[in-house]
């Protein structure tokens, strides 16, 4: 918030901390009857980046994912093109309206249902993912027919290849 986050930027293997957060992410989805399934496609998925702030990036997609859908799959997708590595998270929960986009990334922004939902929601989490894509000279994006209608999270960010 203040800008004395330190990030420790190195060249690392985004393809991995994607495969290992989805792995430990099966067992809270288990529990629920969710269903994880991940597509990695063939790609250079090295960026520049702090492996600790991008695992919480990909650790808070999954989560929410997991944390606002009742039912289904979550889909995580990992692929890369014209420079840019792009990870998504797709679920089949309350979806996002528009109304609710135009907050979910900025502190304490969260949907106006959220709250029914994970009574723990701060707003904090996406506003934070937007924070560490800014570092990363990333981008990060939803996409959602509405409410109930499940929705998609999408980071994107530079390979250093």
């Amino acid at each position: 918030q203040n800008g004395l986050i330190r990030y420790d930027m190195k060249k690392i293997d985004f393809k991995d901390l994607v495969e290992k957060t989805i792995t430990e992410k099966r067992i809270a989805a288990d529990k629920k009857g969710l269903k994880i399934e991940s597509t990695i496609k063939d790609g250079i998925y090295t960026v520049l980046g702090d492996s600790f702030w991008l695992r919480e990036v990909v650790n808070n997609l999954v989560d929410n994912a997991i944390k606002y859908t009742k039912e289904g799959t979550i889909m995580a997708t990992l692929e890369d093109g014209n420079g840019k590595v792009r990870f998504s998270v797709k679920d089949t929960g309350v979806g996002v309206t528009d109304e609710d986009k135009q907050n979910l990334f900025k502190e304490g922004g969260r949907g106006k249902d959220s709250i029914k939902i994970n009574v723990d929601s701060t707003g904090y989490g996406l506003y934070t993912v937007k924070l560490v894509m800014d570092a990363h000279k990333g981008t990060v994006w939803v996409e959602s027919e509405g409410s109930n209608k499940g929705s998609t999270f999408y980071v994107e960010m530079n390979t250093t290849a």
